[in-house]
Formats: structure tokens, sequence, C-alpha cells
């Protein structure tokens, strides 16, 4: 409700401002509000709730535009020495991974009398449009890629990243999904590996494969499965082309770590500012929302694809 009626005041509401004003929240004869807290924790509440790349990859607070973050790119070796021998010195060594932060934005516009009149069952509608649309394409930049956008390439197009080659979805065997789990040789003790799969690759051709091998009680089929996969836990990915893909590329899943794999770099968290003049002459307001971030795949050989060939 307090979302509301900020945007309400923003809109010219006399009732809103006055609101406001009772609840000590904005400075009227200054021309405008500060976002209140609820508003804001929706908003971060809802891109976690929608978005997989920033539940499963590793945060980085930017303090920067640009943030370099140490990586360790060669080991100390270990020797036998003989008795009395020197031993043999060796060094680890260092590369940095750089996170630049680009602005991801999305904008809608209402007329007055929806700003006036519907504002606050409205704002429930904006900002769960809004934190959606943003949450998708942050995962589409992880998964996929987007051209002259955060990440180019994604998972998808990063050839460190193992792969698993199907002629189709209708060739994927129980093989193929091993040979993902294997493929990244579980290089790091401790590593959560998990899938990352679209919702209806999973409850249709993979479930077909687990059935198929037999094992099952009527009580197995009766109550359903567990999202789990050869014993790992499986993430629903909407970005993902699942069943229906087709295309030569297309990649199917994803298998390891994403928070040892990928970062996510934050330099701005999701801010609202509300339009008042821009579309006045046709008497809308417009409601901007942007943030400042980076995702980088940065231990590719900790994770694994399955691609259509």
């Amino acid at each position: 409700y307090e979302a509301g009626m900020y945007f309400a005041a923003l809109g010219g509401n006399q009732k809103a401002k006055q609101f406001l004003n009772d609840q000590s929240i904005g400075t009227d004869n200054k021309g405008g509000f500060t976002v209140p807290t609820p508003l804001s924790n929706a908003l971060i509440n809802l891109l976690e709730s929608y978005g997989v790349a920033r539940q499963a990859c590793r945060r980085i607070v930017m303090s920067a535009e640009t943030w370099s973050v140490p990586k360790v790119a060669g080991h100390s070796t270990v020797y036998y020495p003989a008795e009395a021998s020197a031993i043999t010195a060796s060094d680890m060594t260092f590369s940095q991974v750089q996170l630049v932060a680009k602005k991801i934005a999305a904008l809608v516009k209402m007329s007055t009398e929806v700003v006036e009149d519907s504002i606050v069952s409205m704002m429930d509608t904006v900002v769960q449009d809004i934190a959606y649309g943003i949450a998708i394409a942050e995962d589409e930049n992880l998964f996929n890629g987007v051209a002259s956008a955060i990440n180019a390439d994604g998972i998808k197009g990063d050839a460190d990243v193992a792969d698993t080659n199907v002629a189709s979805v209708a060739a994927l065997t129980l093989a193929n999904l091993t040979a993902a789990t294997v493929s990244i040789g579980n290089p790091i003790v401790g590593a959560r590996n998990e899938w990352y799969v679209n919702p209806t690759l999973y409850h249709g051709p993979i479930r077909d494969l687990v059935n198929a091998a037999g094992g099952n009680t009527i009580a197995d089929l009766e109550g359903g499965q567990r999202p789990s996969l050869l014993g790992y836990p499986v993430n629903f990915v909407s970005v993902l082309p699942g069943s229906s893909a087709s295309a030569s590329g297309d990649m199917l899943a994803v298998f390891g770590d994403l928070s040892l794999g990928a970062y996510f770099g934050d330099r701005r968290a999701l801010g609202f500012k509300m339009l008042n003049e821009l579309y006045a002459e046709n008497d809308q307001v417009g409601v901007i929302a942007t943030e400042r971030i980076d995702i980088q795949v940065v231990n590719p050989e900790v994770l694994g694809k399955i691609t259509l060939t």
C-alpha cells in the first residue's frame, strides 16, 4: 500500500501526498518523495524468486564500474626429494577476472487515470512484470548469451565449458546425462553440483528416460518424483529451450556448481524513477527501473553442458 501511495503521490494525487507527509516519508515542498522500503524489498525479493542467475552465481559487490577479482591460475607442485636433497620450489600463479558494470533497464507507461484510480493494485502488476523481465534478462545473459548486452557468449557460447552433444531431444539418453556429470571431472572437493534445465525437458523426455529405466514402484509413479537427477538437485530455467529444442547449438542442460563457475557483479541495485513530464503530451506517466550488473563465466572447467549438434 505504501509503495502504491508513493507512486500516486508522484503522479500528483493529493491524498497520497498527504499520506506520505503524515508518515514522514516524503518532502512535498521539494517536489518528490523517497522510494519507500516496502517497494525496494518487493523488487529484490521478486528478482531473487524469478531469476536463477542471482541465486546460483557467486555475488560480487562492485564498488566501482570496473572491478577486478583475483583468480588462482596455477597451484603449488608437490615433490618427493631424497634424504638431504634440496626441495624444489614452486610458485602459485594468479590471474584476474574483470567485471564491468552494464545497465539493464525497463520502462512502463501508464495513463494518469490508472495512476490516480488504480495505482495500489496496478503497482503490484508493474513491479512483478518489471522484476520478472529483468530476471529473465539476467538468466538469458548467463545461460544463452545476449549480443551487445551483459554477456555475449553465456555458458552456451563458452568453448571452455565441457560439451556433451546429442543429435536431438528424442535421441537424449541416460548415458548422455551421465556423460555430462563426469565431463567436469569433479575438480573441486565440496562442489555443490546441480542441474539447470527447462521444466518441459525435465517433466517430459528426462522423466520418460528415468521411468523407462525401471525400478519404480506404484507409489513412485503415483506420488511423482522429486526434482533431482542422478543424485543431483534440478533447477528449472525457463530461458533454456527445453523439449522443443531443435536447432543446432541449442543448449538443453547445464551441470555443475554455478557459485564456483560464474560471478554476478552487482554495482547498483534495481532502482525506480517516475517520469512525469516525458509523456505529458499524451497525459501519461512512466515508471522506469534500472540496475548495473555484470555476469561472467570465470571457471568454465567446473561446468558441463548438453547441446544439440
